[in-house]
C-alpha cells in the first residue's frame, strides 16, 4: 500500500506539472465573471499542465476540465468547508467554483483564480431554481472526496510508450473514468448532479438496446467529457468571460491592434 501511494503521488506531480508552451487566446474580466455568473453554470477550462494537454489529446477538444460555479452557496450551506474557505480566499469565497482536483480531490477555488486561463462558459437551460439548487447542493454534498485514483494510472499508462506496456494493457480500452468511483472525475461529477434532477448533458436519441425509435436516452455520467458541455443543446454558450477590449483605427487595414 505505502508503494502504491508513492507512485500515485509522483505521478500526480508529473502529470501536474505545467507546461511553458501555454497561449492565452483572449483576456477575462474577473469582475464581469463575478457579476454575471449564476450557480449551475459549467466553467469549461483549457487547462496548463501536463494531464490537461493528455485529456484533450483523448477527446479532441480545447477544454481539459469542468468546474461548476456555485457563488456563496458554500457559505450559505455553512460547516467546516465554508469556514475554510472564509478563512483562505475572503469576500472571494463568495464567488466560488466546485471542481475535483487530481492532487486534492472535490474542492473549492475563486473563479478569479482561472484568470489566466482560457475558459468557456455553459449556462444549463431550462432548469426551475428549485432543481439549480437540487443540483449545487449535491455538487456540494462530494466536498472532499478523493479524485478517483485508478483515473491517474490510465493518464499515466497513455503517457507510457507502447512497446513498454503489457500486452493485456495494450488490449484493454481505456476511457477517462474507468474505475467504479467515477462519481469525482470533474466532468462526471457535474454530469451525475445534473442527472440528479433528470437533466441530461448528452442526451443520446433511440441507440440502447430495445428502445424505442425516437427514444431520448441519457449517456452514464463516467463517458462525459468537458467538450460534451461545450457540445450539448442542452447548455447555451456565454461569452461573459470576455474582457472588452477598445480598438483603434490601424495604420495598416489588415491588422487591428488594442489601444494601449
Amino acid at each position: 500500500m505505502f508503494l502504491h501511494d508513492a507512485l500515485t503521488r509522483g505521478l500526480v506531480r508529473y502529470l501536474m506539472a505545467e507546461l511553458p508552451s501555454y497561449q492565452r487566446r483572449v483576456p477575462n474580466d474577473v469582475d464581469r465573471l463575478r457579476a454575471e455568473l449564476r450557480p449551475g453554470d459549467v466553467v469549461l477550462v483549457e487547462g496548463k499542465s501536463r494531464v490537461s494537454r493528455v485529456i484533450m489529446t483523448l477527446t479532441q477538444s480545447s477544454w481539459s476540465h469542468a468546474g461548476m460555479y456555485i457563488g456563496d452557496a458554500l457559505l450559505r450551506w455553512g460547516g467546516p468547508h465554508a469556514e475554510g474557505a472564509l478563512e483562505r480566499f475572503g469576500p472571494e469565497s463568495a464567488h466560488l467554483v466546485l471542481e475535483s482536483d487530481m492532487a486534492e480531490g472535490v474542492r473549492v477555488k475563486p473563479v478569479a483564480w482561472y484568470a489566466d486561463h482560457n475558459l468557456r462558459v455553459c449556462r444549463p437551460q431550462g432548469l426551475s431554481a428549485e432543481h439549480l439548487e437540487q443540483v449545487v447542493a449535491e455538487m456540494l454534498r462530494h466536498l472532499g472526496m478523493r479524485y478517483d485514483r485508478r483515473n491517474v494510472f490510465d493518464l499515466g499508462r497513455y503517457l507510457t510508450p507502447l512497446q513498454l506496456l503489457p500486452a493485456r494493457w495494450r488490449r484493454r480500452p481505456m476511457y477517462l473514468g474507468s474505475s467504479s468511483s467515477r462519481e469525482v472525475i470533474c466532468s462526471a461529477l457535474i454530469a451525475k448532479a445534473f442527472y440528479h434532477v433528470g437533466y441530461p448533458v448528452q442526451p443520446i436519441v433511440g441507440v440502447a438496446h430495445g428502445a424505442a425509435r425516437g427514444t431520448v436516452i441519457a449517456r452514464h455520467p463516467s463517458y462525459i467529457m468537458p467538450r460534451d458541455f461545450d457540445l450539448s443543446a442542452n447548455f447555451q454558450i456565454l461569452k461573459i468571460n470576455l474582457a472588452p477590449a477598445r480598438m483603434r483605427a490601424p495604420k495598416d487595414a489588415r491588422t487591428l491592434k488594442p489601444e494601449a
